[in-house]
């Protein structure tokens, strides 16, 4: 699976998770504002616990200090703020755009269960809601999550995609309940300090935020003693929401992606894992003091946090902001920096003959593809004079199909319609260069594997003399990573757009003399270059969606880019005529190794000469 579909389902789940939790401490906030009597707990306190463990304190002042405060807003800021990233209703959002990254590898009730939640949140009018109209929301959240781990567990089949949801979240329930014992032993501290006095409440809360006052009560004695509290909550190996029961079945689920083995890659994460839990065997909670049970989680915090750092690194998934990294308080830039499009592709190609044309055969790789970041919504090819086709996939994966004509004729037209959506997260610059992936790519199996995608073509060609010039200006080649997006830059720098100057068989080392052509002149360069270091790439044809105001060229809208191959991740698309990663804007159709290997309409017939026009549009549909 490639680490962008990883990524996706990973932050799916855990944003599941997350917009769960925050959801129920949320409603048990209203329903203590509504319990609690000044003399059992000063309301301000109650908020500064829900702040600290949802957002932070700091946010909460800022809020008490706008002229028109009232306390709707410190519960409109959790809820419904789509600045925070935290909030219940970003959470939803998030879930939902990640799902529909990963469409193809969720069920079909994971999708219509979230995205039903999604559309109720459209639906209300957030800055006017009652407390009432807050919580049927907030239940309906909670109702919603339930119900989306019943269809993992009932109807996902147990491979890559369940584990990678498992893992998220675990991780996020463990992190999260470290979090509320976290904040609530250190309140409980400074009351005590305070009143001199044992204060209960603060436990009481903890068990509800967790969902686990029931199940506490059935286990134990019906009294808060904070040290049967935290046993439960940190150490019960049978309650799921207890942070030993989360990073078992963590470990679980990370031992089955992993087929049983501890890798050179993995081991670090394994003991990491390994050694929070030997943890939970040294300390006994009911012989320790307060001050030592807070600074006990807030060590288990840290390292909860973490392994969410180690998994990240791991598993090459998008964590761009690692270092400061706290996934219970900050929602990550690959949860939101995800942009979806749809589009409409119109193209036709009309062949005129000189002669009657008694008969053709043809082939046209017009279809767009269907994959982990875009999805084909509807296709249709209307072909005159009338004819069936028939479908195949090429060598390459692409959508090939086949048509005879028969009858005479000197008028053909081939007319394409398409429907596309695509998700795409800007992905290239976070990618880190890692031992593992500079030992998989010097790999014979690397080389022998991606073998089609490192010898050059007639088309991709450059002789010595040309690559040198490139050294000469790039210099000494290290990461492959960072040698592509230098080469993007260079062709960029060096080379014009021109579209008279060169036709559709002009090869790679006649376009670099020239320093000038189109997108196809371009692409075979940049992977002539690419390949001559040994790094798999590939030409892709597509089309490129340019809108109103943007500095994007393309060849009336059909357009060709380079994608080449990182150890771990994938493939990655680079646009050299446009000097840009291929994200929203890219719409795939075929990939090989050159132009004519994707050439979009092919064939023979037995006629005189011909002409042709090309008609090609992409225009953008409402979501």
């Amino acid at each position: 699976m490639l680490s962008r579909v990883a990524n996706s389902l990973y932050w799916m789940s855990r944003n599941a998770e997350r917009a769960e939790n925050n959801a129920r401490i949320l409603d048990v906030q209203l329903l203590q504002m509504i319990e609690a009597s000044d003399e059992e707990l000063v309301r301000d306190d109650d908020w500064k616990l829900i702040y600290e463990i949802c957002a932070s304190t700091d946010m909460m002042e800022y809020i008490k200090s706008l002229p028109a405060y009232n306390e709707d807003q410190l519960v409109y800021y959790l809820a419904m703020e789509e600045e925070n990233f935290n909030s219940v209703a970003s959470c939803v959002r998030f879930i939902r755009e990640n799902a529909r990254v990963s469409r193809d590898h969720i069920t079909d009730d994971y999708w219509e269960v979230w995205n039903r939640c999604y559309l109720t949140l459209q639906d209300m009018d957030t800055e006017n809601l009652s407390v009432r109209e807050m919580q049927q929301f907030l239940q309906k959240v909670k109702n919603t999550a339930l119900t989306s781990q019943g269809i993992v567990e009932s109807s996902m089949s147990r491979g890559v995609e369940y584990q990678m949801i498992k893992i998220g979240k675990w991780l996020e329930r463990a992190e999260k309940t470290a979090r509320i014992l976290n904040v609530v032993c250190e309140r409980t501290l400074a009351r005590s300090a305070a009143q001199q006095s044992e204060d209960y409440y603060y436990w009481l809360a903890a068990l509800r935020m967790t969902n686990g006052y029931d199940a506490y009560l059935k286990a134990n004695p019906p009294k808060m003693d904070p040290s049967l509290v935290l046993t439960f909550l940190v150490s019960n190996s049978s309650f799921p929401r207890s942070i030993r029961y989360c990073l078992d079945h963590m470990r679980e689920a990370i031992v089955k992606l992993e087929d049983g083995k501890v890798s050179h890659y993995s081991w670090e994460l394994f003991a990491k894992i390994d050694q929070l839990t030997a943890d939970f065997d040294d300390f006994n909670f009911q012989d320790l003091e307060q001050q030592d049970m807070m600074n006990f989680l807030n060590e288990f915090q840290n390292g909860c946090n973490e392994i969410g750092q180690i998994f990240s690194k791991t598993y090459y998934l998008i964590d761009p902001d690692s270092e400061n990294y706290k996934s219970t308080q900050t929602q990550t830039e690959s949860a939101k920096g995800i942009t979806s499009m749809k589009y409409k592709i119109e193209h036709t190609n009309i062949f005129k003959y000189d002669t009657v044309v008694d008969q053709s055969m043809n082939s046209i790789r017009l279809k767009p593809r269907t994959d982990e970041v875009q999805r084909l919504l509807s296709y249709r090819a209307d072909i005159t004079p009338a004819s069936l086709t028939k479908e195949h996939i090429d060598i390459w994966g692409n959508n090939v199909e086949t048509f005879f004509i028969a009858e005479h004729h000197q008028h053909l037209e081939v007319k394409t319609t398409s429907i596309v959506s695509i998700q795409k997260s800007p992905f290239i610059h976070q990618i880190d260069y890692s031992p593992e992936m500079r030992a998989i790519f010097h790999s014979k199996l690397f080389g022998e594997h991606y073998l089609a995608y490192l010898s050059n073509t007639a088309y991709t060609y450059l002789n010595p003399e040309q690559i040198e010039q490139v050294d000469r200006e790039l210099g000494k080649f290290d990461n492959p990573v960072q040698y592509a997006l230098d080469v993007m830059n260079y062709i960029h720098d060096h080379f014009t757009y021109n579209g008279e100057s060169t036709d559709v068989s002009t090869k790679a080392s006649e376009s670099f003399d020239l320093r000038k052509g189109v997108c196809q002149d371009i692409t075979h360069v940049m992977l002539g270059i690419l390949r001559s270091k040994h790094i798999p790439a590939r030409y892709v044809s597509g089309y490129l969606y340019v809108g109103e105001n943007s500095a994007l060229v393309g060849d009336a809208a059909s357009h060709a880019w380079v994608e080449f191959m990182v150890p771990g991740v994938g493939w990655v698309g680079l646009d050299p005529t446009n000097n840009v990663e291929a994200l929203e804007n890219h719409i795939r159709v075929g990939v090989g190794r050159d132009y004519n290997d994707v050439s979009p309409v092919q064939g023979v017939y037995r006629g005189g000469s011909q002409s042709l026009d090309v008609k090609v549009s992409v225009s953008l549909l409402d979501q």
